[in-house]
This record gives structure tokens, C-alpha cells and sequence, in this order.
């Protein structure tokens, strides 16, 4: 079950979908749309089983269609649900429809049919910034235990890949059979590559028998999960990703952000003063969305995914208050970028520590008094509402030799600006002499009036450019 949503207006979510599975192990994809949610989802989660009557059946059209059905069901103001236990009939938790070799081809840039893609994992990449908005994870899998140098790529968008940490796959407890579900075909440069949607679901060593025969089959020979270098070719240089938009605290929170944009980046060097511990410095999430889960009477249920998690995960949040030559605020660092900055996992920090310790580890404290450049995610959080608590998406060592011609590089623009600013004042005022003489063209002063008008012409050709004329005068 995942939510549909309309990613050009904020998110917006348009449906509520699901696929279905009755006792002959048939896949249906069935539909909520919008202003029916609130009737159903309460008594709807992944796993339970349901008797549906009075439903619309229709014919199966359009892209990006979860399973292979000709039909597809869509719930109505008149249906209506009933919970049953789950013994009451014997249905199977999962079923997948995975693509088969001979037909990866058509589905190359044909999203009629989303494709569920099986095999062994043998290569993890790190969550790499794509364009300002978007972050992925590459994977390598295997895909035939027979011919091991069959392979594909999977590429894990947004959570997907956040949520995939490669510490989670020890090599002397592998093989790891991954299943990635609801998946799009791309070619780019002749490499094949399935990617993540909306609807994507992720499972590794799922308990059923055909993955069951997988892992035996894999576990004939070793298979060793390589690190998957990165093949953004468009990421911005360090030396130049440190820099852009580089603000100073003050300049900062005195920004009026009013205009209409809904998020936006940029940087800023200062120092870490404190960590903040009001909020602690971790909390525990799902295993599938990262949302925040509470235990109740010992079990972690999720409310976004609507079902026990049976793995909840360790993840850092921390929020530090750093300082500058002129101000002070405080930012957060989320577990991708404090995970690179520690280089250890949330969990073991957890592990290291005795039960009911809640004291911040000594590894994060000693980031104190040390100076970075953060490069912060603004979002309406920040932009519309004046709130800090800036998102910090990359943290890079400051680079002095950098930092000065950086800040040689900004008086020049500064002083560039001053200077076309006095200019563009100066050729204003000339032309405002010049339109007024022109007006008046028979008071008297012919030829004064004649090198005005040739001057403001010349301005005119010129003004976009920001050029004085030096040597013209017009008396003004």
C-alpha cells in the first residue's frame, strides 16, 4: 500500500493504492482515490486480510501500472470492508511478478508495466545529490546463480536509498537477496538500469521459498559486495560546491525569504559551539519510510506504513548551535550527513553505551570548536515561517588557501558592483537631461541640443552594458 502523490503541487496526494492477493495468489491493483481515504484507511494495512464487496471493476489502462492484470478495482462511496482473521483462509503474504531476461528489453523506456526485479546483492554505492532537489544509491545485483557476471543496477531514490545503510549487510552474513518492486526501465549510455517509484516496496532475505532457493544457490561461492565508485559526471567540484551561495549568519536570518520559492541552498563557514541535547541526539525509525516509530507494550509500529516494523533502525539527529564573526544560530545534522561526519553508525554509538545512559557520546562532542562549511537545505519551515533549525545536507573542512581567494574574489565583485551601480546612476541622469532638451528641440540652442541628442543615443546603445562615457558631456 503507498500513497500516489502529485509531486508538481507540493505532494498533494492524489490516491491511496494497493495490490491485492487472494488465495490463488492472483495480483489485482486496487484504488483509493482521495476524498474516499479517510473511510477506509483506518481498517487498511499491509498484511491483513479483508473481505470487499461492492467495488468497481474496470479495465486496466494507462502507465506506470503496478502488476499485470487486465483489470483493476477502484473503491467507491458503497464499498464496503471487513477484517478477518488471518487463518480464516490461506493467502499468501507476498507475491511478486519479476521480469524474466527475454523481456527486459521492451520494457526499456516503456512504462505501461512498473517491473519487480530479484537477485543477489553485490554492490552498494553511497547516497550521492542529484540536481539541487533529489538523492540516490546505486546497487549491484546478480541476477543468475549459474552466470555470475550477469548483472543489473538498481537505482534507490529520495528514502529508498537513505534508508539502504551498507552496515546493514555484513559479508559474513550475506548472501543477501534483495527484491525490489515496482520499478522503472531506463538505458542511459547502453547501461540498462531499474529505478524506484512511488510504489517500490524493498525486501532482503524475505522469507519464502523461492528465496529461500536463491540464497542456497548464491551461497555455493562467495559473493563480495563491491563499493560502487560514483558516475555523477555533473557534481559540482568540492572546491567550488564549498562556496555557492555563501552567506554569513547574519545575512542569513536578515534575509527576506518573501518571495514566492519553495526551498532553496546555501552555505555558510562557521564553527560549532554547542551540542544541543534538548532533543537528544538520535531517535529510532522504520526500516521502510524513516519516520519516527514509539514503541507500545514492546512492539514499534509505524503509523505511516501502518504495520509492525521488525526492524527498527538507530538514526542520528542531531542539533548543533554554531557561531560566526556576527551571529549564532543552530542547524541539524540528519543521519546521511552525520554518518559521513562520525564515520560510524547511530547503532553502535547506542550499542557502546549502558542501558538508560543519556548522555551525548564523546565522538559527537568532539566536534565542538571546530569549523566547517555547511551547506544547508532552506525549506518553508525556514523560508515562509522564520524558523531555524536549518537542515544541513553536506558538511565540508574548510580549505583556508580557498577561503581567501574566495574572499578577495567577493570585495572584487563588491567593488565592481559599487562601481556600475555609480555609473548606471551617472548615465541616468544624462539621459534624463537629454529627453528633456529633446522635447524642446526650437528653444534657442540648436547645436547644444544637437550633441545631446547624439549622446543619448549613443547611452542608449551602450546602457546595458554599464559603460561611461567618458569625455561626453551635456553640461548636466
Amino acid at each position: 500500500m503507498w500513497e500516489f502523490k502529485n509531486y508538481k503541487r507540493s505532494k498533494e496526494m492524489i490516491s491511496l493504492d494497493m495490490i491485492l492477493i487472494d488465495e490463488k495468489g492472483t495480483l489485482v491493483h486496487a484504488v483509493i482515490w482521495k476524498n474516499q481515504v479517510n473511510r477506509f484507511r483506518a481498517n487498511l494495512s499491509e498484511g491483513s486480510v479483508i473481505i470487499i464487496r461492492n467495488f468497481k471493476v474496470a479495465e486496466s489502462m494507462g502507465e506506470y501500472r503496478p502488476v499485470q492484470s487486465d483489470v483493476k478495482i477502484t473503491f467507491l462511496r458503497i464499498t464496503a470492508i471487513q477484517k478477518i482473521n488471518d487463518d480464516t483462509v490461506n493467502i499468501p503474504k507476498n507475491g511478486f511478478q519479476f521480469i524474466r531476461p527475454n523481456i527486459v528489453r521492451s520494457r526499456v523506456n516503456n512504462n505501461t508495466y512498473l517491473s519487480d526485479v530479484v537477485g543477489c546483492l553485490c554492490g552498494i554505492g553511497d547516497l550521492e545529490s542529484v540536481g539541487s532537489k533529489w538523492k540516490k544509491r546505486d546497487l549491484h545485483i546478480l541476477t543468475d546463480p549459474e552466470d555470475r557476471s550477469a548483472k543489473a543496477k538498481i537505482t534507490l531514490w529520495e528514502d529508498y536509498g537513505e534508508g539502504f545503510y551498507p552496515y546493514l549487510f555484513p559479508p559474513e552474513s550475506g548472501p543477501y537477496i534483495v527484491i525490489i518492486t515496482a520499478t522503472t526501465v531506463k538505458e542511459f549510455r547502453g547501461e540498462i538500469t531499474f529505478a524506484t517509484t512511488a510504489a517500490t516496496k524493498t525486501y532482503v532475505n524475505l522469507q519464502m521459498d523461492h528465496i529461500t532457493s536463491l540464497i542456497q544457490k548464491f551461497a555455493t561461492k562467495p559473493v563480495h559486495i563491491q563499493t560502487i565508485e560514483s558516475g555523477n559526471g555533473s557534481n559540482i567540484p568540492i572546491a567550488e560546491a564549498m562556496f555557492q551561495s555563501r552567506m554569513t549568519i547574519t545575512e542569513l536570518l536578515d534575509s527576506d525569504w518573501s518571495y514566492d520559492i519553495e526551498e532553496c541552498f546555501v552555505t555558510l563557514r562557521a564553527q560549532i559551539s554547542q551540542i544541543d541535547t534538548y532533543f537528544g541526539w538520535h531517535y529510532i525509525s522504520c526500516n521502510l519510510c524513516n519516520k519516527k516509530i514509539e514503541p507500545k507494550d514492546g512492539v514499534y509500529t509505524c503509523n505511516k506504513c501502518g504495520k509492525e516494523c521488525d526492524f527498527p533502525l538507530v538514526r542520528y539527529k542531531i542539533h548543533i548551535k554554531v557561531k560566526d564573526n556576527g551571529g549564532k544560530t543552530t542547524l541539524v545534522l540528519f543521519n546521511g550527513v552525520a554518518e559521513k561526519l562520525l564515520d560510524t553508525s547511530a547503532s553502535k554509538l547506542v550499542n557502546q553505551m549502558s542501558k538508560g545512559d543519556t548522555h551525548v557520546p564523546s565522538l559527537i562532542e568532539s566536534l565542538c570548536d571546530k569549523d566547517f562549511v555547511f551547506k544547508l537545505k532552506l525549506t518553508n519551515f525556514n523560508l515562509k515561517e522564520g524558523l531555524e533549525n536549518y537542515t544541513v545536507t553536506q558538511v565540508f573542512v574548510p580549505d583556508e588557501e580557498l577561503e581567501l581567494q574566495h574572499r578577495i574574489n567577493k570585495e572584487k565583485k563588491k567593488k565592481l558592483k559599487m562601481e556600475a551601480m555609480q555609473n548606471s546612476h551617472v548615465q541616468k541622469s544624462g539621459g534624463s537631461h537629454t529627453n528633456n532638451s529633446e522635447e524642446h528641440p526650437a528653444d534657442g540652442e540648436g547645436t547644444s541640443n544637437g550633441n545631446t541628442r547624439v549622446y543619448a543615443r549613443r547611452l542608449i546603445k551602450k546602457r546595458k552594458h554599464l559603460i561611461h562615457l567618458d569625455g561626453e558631456s551635456d553640461g548636466d
